[in-house]
């Protein structure tokens, strides 16, 4: 029997795009829903962010998955965004703080050999010097695969597909497998926005074989409100990117490519007020808010002093106006191993339910990269991923 290759994708940020295009290259049908009118509304709707690495000299688990899913990343921007505007492949100047009073592990220089070789090295001079940075002291990394993209941009490019059909203002409100015909029916209400007097709504139905969540940091509620399940321990994580437009004499004085640290920091990215600079963001655990606050901005600020103190400097006077420091909320998911988590729900208890979520702040550079890994799944294939890999992303809901 030819498998049956329609599947609704519900969530349409990083992962839920990047879900439905790895589906629709091997030649399915997807229906793509979100609550949202349009998508990449939630925490993926972030101005810019950066694409690199989790370097680690004993290579863990984030650092061999992240080092793939840079791959995938990189390749997909290269063949359909535009350099210089949707993405920029600047290289990415990774700082090494001490976590709390413990040190990390020293920094070797990788051989040829290493898996590291073509990824990362020791920062140079020129980089530290182009920071504001003391290049004597320094244990710094380089990057140069990394870049910074455009979130929206990077979706509109997944979802350019006849094959996807998005359908925005739909919320899910229950699903059930049809004993009938093995598909998951489910149950959707439709929002309608009616000019001066708010919404109505009304309910329609949607069925497919196979379903992916890709929720978010709606997650936790989808599975206690629309499946009944626990939340296996995912968590939202609320944050606040800072910004504001460059003066056109900052040219020189901001570094050209991307920082990492505590928070990060990128400059030069174009907008239709001008070139623009980015920083943050906070990181609240276990908090949902969506209000841009000047604590939030006053955080950022000290962040920043921190990652590139130079820069901080450089930026203090628009710091000292808050007419032109500009904010963007959005609460990410994450789970208690900072794994994402991917493939089948309960393949006894849920034939055909998949999840891609949990990303954290990693969305861009691993969603492409987990996506395969989920689309493996759905079509039987030997996976992208090894095992153990896979084995750490797993979704795990208990016994019922």
């Amino acid at each position: 029997m030819s498998l049956d290759k329609r599947c609704i994708v519900i969530g349409a940020g990083v992962a839920g795009a990047a879900c439905a295009r790895a589906l629709v290259d091997r030649g399915w049908q997807i229906k793509l829903l979100d609550i949202a009118k349009e998508p990449c509304a939630a925490a993926s709707g972030v101005p810019v962010g950066v694409v690199s690495c989790h370097a680690s000299p004993d290579d863990n688990p984030l650092s061999q998955l992240t080092r793939a899913g840079l791959q995938a990343t990189i390749a997909f921007a290269k063949a359909h965004l535009i350099e210089g505007q949707d993405w920029s492949p600047v290289g990415v100047l990774e700082r090494r703080f001490a976590e709390s009073d413990k040190a990390k592990k020293p920094w070797q220089e990788p051989g040829e050999d290493s898996v590291w070789f073509s990824h990362v090295k020791l920062a140079q001079e020129e980089q530290l010097r182009q920071a504001g940075l003391n290049a004597d002291s320094s244990h710094d990394l380089w990057q140069a695969q990394g870049a910074w993209i455009k979130p929206m941009a990077l979706v509109r490019a997944l979802l350019s597909s006849d094959d996807i059909l998005f359908l925005g203002l739909h919320e899910v409100e229950s699903m059930l497998k049809s004993p009938a015909t093995g598909e998951w029916v489910l149950r959707i209400k439709h929002h309608i926005p009616i000019p001066g007097m708010g919404s109505s709504f009304t309910y329609t139905s949607a069925s497919a074989p196979h379903v992916v969540l890709a929720t978010g940091a709606h997650t936790p509620d989808f599975l206690n409100q629309v499946l009944y399940e626990p939340d296996m321990g995912l968590h939202p994580i609320a944050g606040q990117v800072s910004w504001g437009l460059q003066a056109p004499s900052m040219g020189e004085e901001l570094p050209k490519f991307a920082v990492n640290g505590h928070g990060s920091f990128v400059a030069h990215v174009p907008t239709v007020e001008g070139l623009a600079w980015y920083t943050g963001s906070t990181f609240d655990r276990h908090e949902s808010h969506l209000i841009a606050s000047d604590e939030a901005h006053a955080h950022n600020r000290q962040r920043l002093g921190e990652l590139l103190p130079a820069v901080a400097d450089k930026l203090a006077s628009q710091w000292n106006d808050t007419t032109q420091i500009k904010a963007w909320n959005g609460v990410r998911c994450a789970s208690i191993n900072r794994l994402p988590k991917l493939g089948p729900l309960d393949e006894k208890r849920f034939p055909g339910l998949h999840m891609l979520s949990a990303m954290g702040s990693r969305g861009l550079t691993l969603a492409l990269l987990c996506a395969q890994a989920v689309a493996d799944r759905i079509e039987g294939k030997p996976p992208v991923l090894a095992d153990a890999l896979l084995k750490a992303m797993q979704c795990e809901l208990p016994e019922a």
